[in-house]
């Protein structure tokens, strides 16, 4: 699979929401065991104006994938430096798309003079960002619904 890592445009905001939005229901089964409640709570926010305000927001810093078929990943920074969202669309998982999305991030954020990446981790992604130099930092919650949240965080170099 060929695609570009870029800054996320408004535009964008259809194909990043949707991109989440199946990456949450089809991928994150580990973390909502189908639970439908749990699902509808997850997705309450990841809705297309939500997502268009996180991209235009000046304190934020939002990333696509972009493929041939559209946008297939997005990535979401807040300053001063914790990593809200990263999602890549069922078909786009494996290709080393969250990779690029995530390096994109943190090397935007290091040019920022950001040091630092905290994040909350489903289980399902919880070996991804190990795998990616982040620690765990803090015991494991209860997000909501069956979701558990692990904390991590990972130093940037300058």
């Amino acid at each position: 699979m060929e695609y570009l890592i870029r800054r996320a445009e408004v535009a964008d905001a259809p194909g990043a929401c949707e991109a989440v939005r199946q990456s949450i229901a089809e991928l994150c089964i580990e973390d909502h065991r189908g639970d439908e409640a749990t699902i509808a709570a997850w997705l309450s926010n990841k809705t297309l104006q939500n997502v268009a305000s996180w991209i235009s927001s000046p304190s934020n810093i939002a990333a696509v994938a972009e493929a041939t078929v559209g946008i297939v990943g997005f990535a979401l920074l807040c300053q001063p430096g914790t990593l809200a969202l990263l999602y890549v669309s069922p078909g786009a998982r494996f290709h080393g798309v969250s990779k690029r999305l995530l390096a994109f991030l943190e090397s935007e954020a290091s040019r920022l003079g950001i040091r630092e990446i905290r994040l909350e981790s489903t289980a399902t992604a919880r070996r991804f960002y190990a795998g990616r130099g982040f620690s765990p930092v803090g015991e494991p919650s209860l997000a909501f619904g069956t979701v558990v949240s692990y904390p991590m965080w990972k130093g940037l170099s300058p």
